[in-house]
């Protein structure tokens, strides 16, 4: 409401047009109404307080040269707050859009600021977990260039001091804003992360320790489920971390006492230890699926590690001297993908990955020893 108020008396004050005013105020407002709707979920009111002020800043381009607010970074400072690459991406056109409004530019500017923030965006935002920004850097600015000079210096053939000046100085304030944040989010919100997450999938962290004290028979499942978990997320490139902690943690519910049933006690006991969210989210998804849902590749790796663990137990438990190992785990792990109510029917796991567990859990014979 605020920005597309702004927008309604910057073009009364440049343009002295009811009309133009009630215009502007309106299409803001779908705008901004159409990135709550599509990104609500990430939107805190202290981010939509920080949308604003971005918002109002982009608007000051209408009274100033043009290129020198860093639209680009404005993106980049959404999705990386937000942790949400998308809601950058959108808030890019709300941003872009007031501005071009008011002076009603030509579609060259627009694109430009458009193309140029969601590269910037894209880039810097895949690299916020790695603080490393140098190449990606780079790569925006020989864009922003080429972008530049194709979308406006050679449609105008001339080129005087305000095509130059205003550009280079928007350009070295989006590199310098970029740079920052990403470094600041690296430093203060990554490295704590990551501390984090280490702190939690020690095999010594007191939860575990707890699991181990009052249910053998469960910390048993969870630590060789963990095993397997952290194995094929290096073997297939998915995060180590998170996939051993899911491994750990996706029957911790256990330990609750109460009257909801185990996925809601495992994700309620996982935020009362504060886990990263990342582990919540998975533990989340692992809990609630059911036959017909789409599921992740990291929650499918675990199902079937967990599954096949479990049953292994359980024959063993039984004396089950003489199982085939092949066919009983070709069999469970067949029983997760085939059928009209196979749990994994929908799994976003490639073929050749499920092949190379399959292959992988057949060879574990000796490994198999330790559930005995």
């Amino acid at each position: 409401m605020i920005l597309s108020l702004a927008s309604a008396i910057e073009i009364y004050l440049t343009q002295q047009t009811i009309t133009g005013a009630v215009r502007n105020f309106i299409v803001v407002a779908i705008i901004a109404f159409a990135v709550i709707y599509s990104c609500g979920r990430w939107i805190t009111p202290k981010l939509a307080f920080i949308m604003t002020g971005l918002g109002l800043l982009a608007s000051v381009q209408a009274f100033i040269p043009d290129f020198i607010i860093p639209f680009a970074s404005f993106a980049v400072l959404t999705a990386i707050i937000s942790s949400n690459l998308y809601l950058g991406m959108f808030s890019l056109m709300l941003f872009s859009a007031m501005p071009f409004l008011v002076t009603e530019r030509s579609f060259e500017y627009f694109l430009f600021y458009a193309v140029t923030g969601l590269i910037a965006a894209a880039l810097i935002y895949g690299r916020r977990k790695i603080g490393k920004y140098a190449d990606v850097l780079t790569v925006f600015i020989l864009a922003y260039i080429l972008l530049y000079t194709g979308l406006v210096v050679l449609k105008r053939l001339t080129l005087t001091p305000e095509l130059i000046i205003g550009p280079v100085a928007g350009l070295i304030l989006d590199v310098m804003i970029m740079e920052i944040a990403g470094y600041s989010y690296y430093n203060n919100v990554v490295k704590k992360e990551q501390e984090l997450y280490l702190n939690v999938v020690d095999p010594e962290y007191p939860l575990l320790i707890r699991l181990k004290n009052n249910n053998k028979r469960e910390y048993k499942r969870a630590i060789h489920t963990a095993h397997f978990t952290e194995l094929f997320a290096n073997k297939f490139g998915y995060d180590p971390v998170l996939m051993k902690g899911l491994g750990f943690y996706h029957r911790i519910g256990v330990l609750r006492e109460d009257e909801a049933n185990l996925a809601i006690r495992t994700v309620a006991l996982a935020m009362d230890e504060g886990f990263p969210d990342d582990i919540v989210q998975a533990l989340k998804e692992y809990g609630e699926v059911k036959a017909g849902d789409k599921v992740s590749a990291e929650v499918s790796i675990t199902v079937i590690a967990d599954t096949v663990i479990i049953s292994l137990m359980d024959e063993f438990s039984k004396g089950n001297k003489d199982l085939d190992l092949n066919k009983f785990i070709d069999k469970t792990i067949l029983g997760l993908f085939s059928g009209k109510n196979s749990l994994l029917k929908k799994s976003a796991i490639p073929y050749n990955d499920l092949e190379e567990i399959r292959k992988q859990l057949k060879g574990e014979r000796i490994y198999y020893d330790f559930l005995r």
